[in-house]
């Protein structure tokens, strides 16, 4: 067996091993996907109100990049170097992941419930299928690296080091992902976007 085959291999291995936390984070983003969005069709203000702040600053960061100039090469890496960037800081951030993870929720709701349900389909769908696998990953990698540092705490080394390696494995397909939906989205969202 060679060296590639047996890594390849050993990822799925993580992800079986750590489908239970994986499970979890997917339930507890797609809950906090649907509360938001009913709390925003209740119109309770807090929450809209928050929303259209959010959206306001990435707004006003969008124009401080002026994509309408950019190639869509340019885009690409633009896009890529974020993903990857908050990848890493979700990453790190360990059991804060969970926040990280609630808050995109919450963004997402917050963009259909102003958006037309089939231009928010055509614009999140053909990146969002794979971005939103990512986010899942790189967040449960997080946890898995918290469950690391607690083994590690207690004395278990040998199992420390494995949900270690389990976590680098899970943040090394999510980067892949987070880099396939870069691709997409720069290529084939933007299109469509100026289809629209």
């Amino acid at each position: 067996m060679s060296r590639t085959t047996y890594e390849i291999l050993e990822m799925i291995y993580a992800l079986k091993r750590q489908k239970k936390i994986i499970y979890g984070m997917s339930i507890l983003f797609l809950m906090s996907f649907i509360i938001s969005y009913i709390l925003m069709v209740l119109n309770v203000s807090l929450v809209n109100n928050f929303g259209k702040m959010v959206l306001a600053q990435f707004l006003a960061y969008l124009n401080l990049k002026d994509i309408t100039n950019l190639s869509q090469v340019d885009i690409f890496f633009m896009i890529v170097k974020h993903n990857l960037s908050t990848s890493t800081l979700i990453y790190l951030s360990n059991i804060f992941s969970i926040p990280f993870m609630v808050f995109n929720a919450f963004i997402l709701a917050y963009v259909l419930f102003i958006s037309n349900p089939l231009i928010f389909i055509l614009l999140i769908l053909p990146h969002g299928i794979i971005e939103i696998p990512a986010l899942l990953l790189c967040s449960s990698a997080g946890i898995v690296l918290f469950t690391s540092i607690v083994y590690r705490l207690k004395g278990n080394k040998y199992l420390a080091h494995m949900q270690f390696i389990d976590s680098l494995r899970m943040l090394l397909i999510s980067t892949i992902l987070f880099i396939f939906a870069g691709i997409i989205e720069s290529f084939i969202t933007f299109k469509i976007k100026t289809l629209l």
